[in-house]
């Protein structure tokens, strides 16, 4: 730890902390990530310009870990994850010249570690790891950047008989962070469910003009083998979604919805 600066070790002070405080055995990733949080440095002003919040995160860690019953005495190690992430996290700043890590390499460190529960936190609230990474790297860089989106907000359009696959869609969707409006006119990207023998109601055609003349994408969602005519619903691309693949399919759409975003940008 000699080379970290105060901030940076400031954070693991901050891990471990969390760590007792939901007495579990071990400091892990998600720790580390709710310890930047806490720390309030630059990384923190990084994490927060995604809607990242200390208490939101710190449920979702309690949600995935749980709660231990009993305070662990004694020293807590650090997982083999975090030990992962911390090395990265040095070598991230030699890479980019500097001697000392800083809360921002910190960051950088635990984005690298795909197998720890800071990158889970973080798709739970909708934040993309890259996108993070990216303005992690402007603010070593002394680059200013508007501020980032936070998570895009979806409605979803179907016929009364396509209800339950929507319900299931959208409840899966919240789950990795990404909010249902019920109001087209609040959200960012409209999901046209289209199940199959779909016919297009008065109310899911409302919709998408609705949505058409704000500019918001629409995409098509395709389930279970369902077809859409061409001519029938403009959309940035269908996405299918089977029920034998269903978690890696609204993971898919997901990432739909994000670069349909962009392309609305």
């Amino acid at each position: 730890m000699d080379r970290f600066t105060e901030g940076a070790r400031r954070v693991s002070a901050l891990a471990l902390r969390e760590a007792r405080g939901l007495n579990h055995t071990a400091l892990g990733t998600g720790h580390l990530l709710l310890g930047l949080l806490g720390e309030g440095g630059a990384a923190a002003s990084v994490l927060a310009s995604f809607d990242l919040s200390l208490p939101g995160c710190r449920e979702h860690v309690r949600g995935v870990e749980g709660r231990g019953t009993a305070r662990v005495p004694g020293h807590l190690p650090f997982t083999p994850g975090a030990k992962r992430a911390l090395a990265a996290a040095v070598r991230e700043a030699f890479a980019l010249g500097r001697r000392q890590v800083t809360t921002e390499h910190l960051l950088l460190g635990l984005l690298t570690e795909e197998e720890g529960l800071a990158l889970d936190v973080l798709a739970r609230c909708g934040v993309r790891a890259d996108e993070v990474r990216d303005r992690a790297f402007a603010v070593l860089a002394g680059i200013e950047l508007p501020p980032a989106w936070g998570p895009a907000r979806l409605f979803l359009s179907h016929p009364p008989q396509d209800l339950h696959v929507a319900g299931r869609i959208a409840d899966r969707l919240g789950d990795i962070g990404l909010p249902v409006v019920d109001d087209v006119a609040r959200c960012d990207v409209l999901l046209a469910v289209v199940g199959p023998g779909w016919a297009p109601t008065e109310a899911v055609l409302d919709h998408v003009e609705s949505a058409r003349t704000r500019s918001v994408p629409v995409i098509p969602v395709l389930v279970d083998g369902a077809e859409l005519p061409a001519d029938r619903l403009p959309g940035t691309g269908c996405v299918p979604v089977r029920h034998e693949t269903f978690r890696e399919d609204v993971a898919r759409l997901a990432d739909a919805v994000h670069y349909a975003r962009l392309g609305a940008g």
